[in-house]
């Protein structure tokens, strides 16, 4: 049976090929689909769980340093926020101060200017917020200014920069007017649709970003070891004895993240999610119809089979086993295409080989299905009217 229906395949050979090359585009455009909601999300999440913070604390009904707008006079909240958490807090971190802003930076290359998309983040070196030295892929960290303000402070405007910029320590990048340099490189440090990262001092973001006004967005903030960040949360957000007095509100950095991918991936996707699940529903129907339609052409080749005294179980594995080997190498094939494609990709795309491996079967088993739909009706027509070429 093996040699017959592999021949019966070698018989009709572009058929075959496009049956297959169908299955594969289909199963292609759905594996990179998925692979694009999984590259949004991870990048969504990964600053937030990078900073290692567990609370960040915002303006109150702000809806967070990510989603809203927010902007916290530092002179009360860092004080009191570090005395109230008291041992419940990190001694060695303390709660750390960030500016978190999108923007439009400028970049010169061979004499021409060009605006680009990024996001500024401003913290202090050994703090939290930021990279370490340890982080870094070339260079060093920018030099930290004093801790205590003062008016007469001189700001370094030095930066850290992800690869993705295309910019080398010594070049420039223009912020807000100031041309900052670059003395460092990090690396996979984007925020979603691929928005690098510029890592300054806080003092020189807000300088740059906040035209010089003292404010910071947001705080973070380590717990001590073994403490539960929710407790501490809903310590601080206490109107009483906590720091919602000054108008804050402390977040867990997992509803942290909730917000991010609320607001950046599900709501703004939405459509690209509903564009899927059509996709899936279309791809179910047109890999059973191609199925199908392959089958059914095989009718008179089924009279003649079942004239020359096949059994219809034989007749029937001969077909699924021809459906089984097209599908399997359609969406193998697609597979490859997909994996293929990810580097061609604008935006960062991550395949999921959880998804990839119930994409391939499903596609396998709906074919399978279609098959077998196809080949059941076949096996019921009469052999000497598949002879008169009337089926």
């Amino acid at each position: 049976m093996r040699r017959f229906f592999v021949k019966d395949m070698a018989y009709r050979p572009m058929r075959v090929a496009l049956t297959a090359l169908g299955i594969a585009v289909l199963a292609m455009l759905i594996l990179l689909f998925g692979g694009i909601m999984h590259g949004l999300r991870w990048q969504a999440q990964r600053y937030v769980s990078w900073t290692g913070a567990d609370l960040w604390i915002s303006r109150e009904r702000s809806g967070g340093v990510f989603v809203g707008f927010s902007l916290i006079n530092p002179e009360l909240v860092q004080t009191s926020a570090q005395f109230i958490g008291g041992p419940l807090i990190d001694g060695d971190i303390g709660v750390s101060p960030l500016v978190f802003a999108h923007a439009r930076p400028t970049i010169r290359r061979s004499g021409v200017a060009s605006e680009v998309k990024a996001v500024i983040v401003g913290y202090r070196a050994g703090k939290l917020g930021g990279p370490s030295r340890a982080d870094l892929v070339r260079g060093r960290l920018f030099v930290e200014s004093a801790e205590v303000y003062s008016p007469e402070q001189q700001v370094e405007l030095e930066c850290v920069v992800d690869d993705s910029m295309g910019l080398e320590v010594g070049e420039s990048v223009e912020v807000g007017g100031q041309e900052l340099k670059v003395v460092g490189i990090i690396r996979d440090m984007m925020f979603v649709f691929d928005t690098p990262m510029i890592f300054m001092d806080v003092r020189t973001a807000q300088k740059t970003v906040l035209e010089d006004v003292i404010y910071v967005n947001t705080f973070l903030v380590k717990v001590a070891e073994g403490q539960d960040p929710l407790a501490v949360a809903e310590m601080y957000n206490d109107p009483q004895r906590g720091i919602r007095r000054f108008a804050v509100d402390t977040h867990t950095s997992e509803d942290t993240i909730d917000k991010i991918l609320k607001n950046f991936v599900d709501e703004p996707m939405a459509g690209v999610q509903f564009l899927r699940v059509m996709l899936w529903i279309a791809t179910a129907l047109v890999v059973g119809m191609i199925t199908y339609v392959t089958t059914m052409e095989k009718t008179q080749e089924i009279g003649v089979m079942k004239a020359i005294g096949a059994t219809n179980s034989y007749v029937l594995r001969l077909l699924l086993w021809q459906v089984l080997l097209t599908s399997a190498g359609g969406v193998l094939l697609g597979l490859g295409l997909a994996v293929a494609a990810v580097p061609a990709f604008p935006i960062n795309v991550m395949l999921n080989p959880a998804e990839a491996v119930v994409v391939c079967a499903l596609s396998v088993v709906v074919c399978v299905v279609g098959g077998l739909i196809a080949a059941r009706r076949a096996l019921r027509v009469d052999p000497m009217v598949a002879f008169r070429g009337e089926v």
